[in-house]
């Protein structure tokens, strides 16, 4: 009897003590799973990640874009060109237009994109710049309309790939066109389909051309849609700002480019100042094209640079009689653009913002990171001096599952002052599906949601 009381007694101890054991376990180990949720930390996305997840977005942002804010514009310009668009090249922000679906001929601007397929037939390895270029008699300048603009291609000529662009944007050149179409597609007619093809690939619906001088009434196009193209090709081939479109003069030809029996008789080369005569003339103007014909009145492709804000003006319609008139107006207005613009705006780069991680309550995973679309800049108003560019995050402390990839659940401001000039969405990195039931209602109970 008393070894059954004391076996009874021992069991009784032992099972005290292991309740207890349990029940501190569980206790620990509650508290330590309270602890890991509410201080649950998500994966570490970088950069690259990123970049790769809003792919997509990235390259729907190619396309024009208002200012995030609502600019008031305290008076009309007085831009005397019938149509324009002025955008900062960073981010595609337009901060003026004018007109902008007006149907147009682009006139000589149209050589822009003779030269960007030429820029990419060389990225394709297709071509060099270093190429002598075969000159078929349809490019010879005697064989051209007498009113256009040349830069003197002959018979027996030698002239490489690199001087016919730059006959195409210092002297406007339509001889020097249709030299390029050939070597480039070995006829005008293929050439111009590679054109019309081109735009459709930027989704230009509304741009269309029957030969690739510029010198038809039928090539037409819009000022946005051109601005579309033109900041496209800036930003991806920003070195022919330097190489062709801010040169202020050409010679041609020279001794090297005259046919072996002309060599040696003492010629002189013809020596063309660049069209667009902003260059030099306004502050920070670096390119870009002119344009003209009756119909289509006198057109400006600008681009202009200063203190790290890169602006592009596409002034179309402008008035004129004759090119001296036309001229003035076009330095006019891109006077009145420019000095409006750089007066008014800076594009601000934005430093990247990390992944922001959350705790997720009753999901599979305890926590997911939402990842931001940020613009590479930011177009900024000056409204007032003295005023930093303010970022506030917004985001919650808890998500409840389930949570969906790509999902907004929070967001980025960016303001000035009490000024907000964009809000960028906070979106979730990744799918975080519903954990079971228990764990479900454990985590509401330690969580309140």
């Amino acid at each position: 009897m008393d070894k059954s009381k004391k076996f009874y007694k021992q069991t009784l101890r032992a099972g005290a003590i292991t309740c207890l054991v349990l029940a501190l376990t569980m206790i620990i180990g509650f508290w330590t799973y309270r602890h890991s949720l509410k201080n649950a930390v998500a994966n570490d996305v970088s950069q690259a990640q990123i970049q790769e997840f809003f792919k997509k977005s990235l390259s729907e942002r190619a396309a024009l874009q208002k200012l995030p804010y609502k600019l008031v514009m305290t008076e009309d310009l007085g831009v005397n060109a019938g149509a324009c668009v002025v955008l900062d090249t960073s981010n595609n922000c337009i901060i003026y237009q004018k007109n902008q679906n007006a149907i147009i001929p682009p006139a000589s601007m149209l050589k822009l994109v003779v030269m960007y397929i030429v820029f990419q037939e060389v990225d394709a390895g297709n071509v060099s710049l270093t190429d002598v270029v075969p000159l078929p008699p349809e490019c010879w300048h005697t064989n051209i309309p007498s009113d256009s603009s040349k830069m003197f291609l002959a018979e027996g000529q030698t002239v490489t790939l690199h001087e016919l662009l730059q006959g195409l944007a210092v002297c406007s050149g339509n001889d020097a066109a249709i030299a390029v179409a050939h070597y480039i597609s070995g006829s005008v007619d293929a050439f111009v389909e590679r054109m019309n093809y081109e735009m459709e690939l930027l989704g230009l619906e509304e741009s269309h051309f029957v030969e690739p001088s510029g010198y038809s009434e039928e090539n037409i196009t819009t000022p946005y849609e051109f601005a579309i193209f033109a900041n496209h090709y800036i930003n991806k081939y920003p070195e022919s700002l330097t190489n062709y479109h801010s040169l202020l003069t050409f010679e041609y030809p020279k001794e090297e480019n005259l046919p072996k029996y002309q060599q040696g008789q003492g010629r002189t080369p013809i020596l063309q100042y660049n069209t667009n005569k902003t260059l030099g003339k306004i502050e920070g103007v670096n390119g870009l094209k002119t344009g003209f014909i009756y119909e289509s009145g006198y057109n400006l492709s600008l681009t202009a640079e200063r203190n790290g804000t890169q602006l592009l003006s596409i002034t179309m319609q402008g008035p004129g009689v004759g090119s001296k008139q036309g001229n003035f107006y076009r330095m006019e207005d891109a006077s009145t653009i420019l000095e409006w613009a750089f007066a008014n705006f800076s594009s601000v780069k934005l430093d990247n913002v990390e992944s922001q991680s959350v705790v997720v309550s009753g999901g599979k995973e305890n926590a997911v990171a939402l990842i931001a679309d940020i613009p590479s800049t930011l177009t900024v108003p000056h409204i007032q001096e003295n005023l930093d560019l303010e970022i506030t995050i917004q985001k919650p402390e808890i998500l409840r599952a389930p949570v969906k990839e790509g999902a907004e659940y929070g967001k980025v401001i960016y303001s000035l002052g009490d000024k907000v000039l964009q809000e960028v969405p906070l979106v979730a990195s990744e799918t975080v599906n519903c954990a079971p039931f228990w764990k479900r209602a454990l985590d509401k109970a330690i969580l309140g949601k």
